[in-house]
């Protein structure tokens, strides 16, 4: 298959590089094309076509305006509006948990355990006041 896109025909085209120096020489600019299998709404096959990277945006640019759009591009969308509702890093789960020193550790085990000690006791003495 030649070098050319099947639906806008771009292909390959000459020209010039022109270095610092301004000395020319010949090269050559190739399109940006992809295989992509299509749906041919006329014969009802699944066609295997050459196309350039433009026009497979003008595809998918056509396919949004007439609501034709395939159910991988519609779960790509309703994924992005899911991902945009979390706004916080604490609602996507990216806050770093606070790092202590063995010393701060300690004090809040006491504190905890110190709690601990005076709940029982406090408990009792509503026990005794019922």
């Amino acid at each position: 298959m030649s070098r050319q896109c099947q639906i806008t025909g771009k292909k390959t085209a000459t020209g010039n590089n022109r270095p610092f120096s301004l000395k020319a020489t010949r090269r050559t600019f190739r399109p940006n094309l992809f295989m992509k299998r299509m749906f041919n709404p006329l014969t009802g096959n699944i066609e295997r076509m050459k196309l350039s990277a433009k026009a497979i945006k003008t595809l998918k640019k056509w396919a949004k305006e007439t609501g034709n759009e395939t159910e991988a591009e519609k779960m790509v969308k309703i994924a992005a509006q899911q991902a945009e509702k979390k706004t916080t890093n604490v609602e996507k789960g990216r806050v770093r948990k606070e790092k202590l020193t063995p010393k701060q550790k300690k004090e809040i085990e006491a504190a905890k355990a110190a709690e601990l000690e005076t709940k029982p006791a406090a408990l009792e003495t509503e026990k005794k006041e019922d």
